[in-house]
């Protein structure tokens, strides 16, 4: 079981929760496989309310597959697949929290300074996996803040 960080745009996040999908515009196989779990974080752009927060914890529980099927908000809008990579996941922890609350007790960002870096793309972390004791911090922040 591998700990990863996912930055995902806001409204991604109830169609991820309400339907058990995770979606992105590449495969992510050599990555992230059936068993690991995804930290959810919300990118800061077009957010509303969770901008900069992680707000769960799903577990993978597919292999990949592909599928054009739009279901992503953006997708709908545009009707047609903008992340047909896609896997099965379950919900292990919701809750809210915010980076600058945990940011001096956690080990993956490196260079504080230089935050950004390590909260873009996917999997984030610059495609490293996130430490299991860092992990561990960010679950405990979710559950106090649910």
């Amino acid at each position: 079981m591998t700990y990863w960080l996912i930055p995902i745009q806001e409204d991604m996040w109830e169609v991820i929760k309400e339907k058990g999908i995770y979606g992105y515009k590449e495969n992510l196989q050599q990555y992230i496989k059936n068993g690991d779990l995804l930290i959810i974080y919300i990118s800061k752009y077009y957010a509303k309310t969770y901008g900069g927060k992680i707000v769960g914890v799903v577990k993978v529980t597919s292999d990949w597959f592909y599928d054009e099927t739009p279901v992503f908000p953006e997708e709908i809008v545009r009707n047609k697949a903008i992340f047909p990579h896609r896997v099965k996941v379950e919900v292990e922890n919701v809750g809210v929290c915010d980076f600058r609350d945990i940011l001096d007790k956690i080990n993956f960002i490196e260079d504080k300074l230089q935050m950004a870096k390590y909260l873009r793309n996917a999997p984030a972390n610059l495609k490293r996996p996130i430490p299991e004791g860092d992990a561990k911090i960010i679950e405990e922040c979710l559950l106090l803040h649910v």
